[in-house]
């Protein structure tokens, strides 16, 4: 069965989507105190440098749950990515709604932290990952879910 091309171009569209979320998930693994440093000054308008000083166990509990957060990313977005190879490349109706749950937890709460922590680039990426979200699932919906 060929794949539609409006599943072909939303394919696409998510596949960068999610190479984004790959990205940003494994710097918070691999790499925490790059986005805590900066989230924590923006927010506390203290030096992360200083607090790693005064409190270097509070501080490496931060590291750690970034670093937590960050495989959960990195799960999410290897097994969207499963999802899109495989199920929405088909056109199978569930994956399309698995694309926009998960998109809309991870970037949705990824979005509303970074608000409320006020990091401006953080925010940027969140919601460039649910603009690319919502075109590439609005792009093949009819054929999704029109009939067949």
């Amino acid at each position: 069965m060929e794949t539609k091309k409006s599943i072909q171009i939303s394919f696409v569209i998510l596949l960068i989507m999610m190479i984004i979320g790959l990205v940003y998930a494994l710097i918070a693994f691999i790499k925490p105190d790059l986005l805590v440093a900066r989230s924590f000054q923006l927010y506390t308008e203290q030096s992360w440098t200083d607090y790693l000083t005064a409190s270097p166990k509070l501080a490496d509990y931060m590291l750690i749950l970034e670093r937590m957060v960050g495989a959960l990313g990195v799960v999410v977005a290897f097994g969207a990515l499963f999802v899109l190879f495989t199920a929405f490349k088909n056109g199978l109706k569930w994956a399309w709604f698995y694309i926009l749950v998960c998109g809309i937890l991870s970037w949705g709460n990824n979005l509303q932290a970074n608000v409320t922590i006020n990091n401006p680039v953080n925010i940027t990426v969140s919601i460039i990952g649910l603009v690319l979200m919502v075109i590439g699932l609005i792009i093949p919906a009819k054929d999704f879910w029109g009939k067949r």
